[in-house]
């Protein structure tokens, strides 16, 4: 069976994705965890320490991330073979709207990995608006606004769109 790799948005969150986990052995594939080391009980922003474990933990994978997982992803995992982006955090330099981000552009990814962007239609226009940077910063990708869904994983339409990109990597 094909691995997922997932990029959790905290350490020791993968009880909380047991759920998803499920639903992707049930869709034929094999799922492992991103293992994240971060001070304190948030995202580390200031600091990019977070990257390079993500980048160590995923060459060559199939790499799957929502919300701050899918920053994390995006700008950690610079050799992964594909991402799957789910509604992806906007805390990049360029959201100057967010008194808490990192310093650091969207550009700053590997624009040369193929892409699965997806967000939820009725998200926010913040949201929407880092979601279209982000594809039209990868050269290879396909972009989903997901019929019905907020920021939620767990909806029925989310997990169809993630199964339908997950598909797509499995064909030949």
């Amino acid at each position: 069976m094909p691995l997922l790799t997932i990029v959790p948005p905290m350490p020791d969150a993968e009880r909380r994705f047991q759920p998803f986990v499920d639903f992707v052995h049930a869709a034929g594939w094999e799922t492992e965890f991103v293992h994240l080391k971060m001070a304190g009980g948030h995202p580390p922003f200031g600091s990019t320490e977070i990257f390079p474990q993500v980048d160590a933990q995923t060459e060559g994978k199939v790499v799957m991330g929502f919300s701050l997982g899918a920053l994390y992803a995006h700008l950690g995992a610079l050799r992964a073979r594909h991402l799957i982006l789910g509604s992806i955090a906007p805390f990049f330099l360029e959201d100057d709207d967010e008194p808490e981000r990192w310093m650091i552009s969207y550009r700053a990814g590997n624009a040369n990995t193929s892409a699965d962007i997806l967000v939820g239609a009725l998200e926010d226009e913040q949201m929407h608006r880092r979601a279209e940077a982000v594809r039209d910063f990868y050269r290879q990708q396909t972009y989903t606004v997901v019929p019905d869904a907020d920021h939620e994983l767990w909806h029925p339409n989310y997990l169809q769109a993630i199964k339908t990109a997950l598909d797509r990597r499995r064909a030949p």
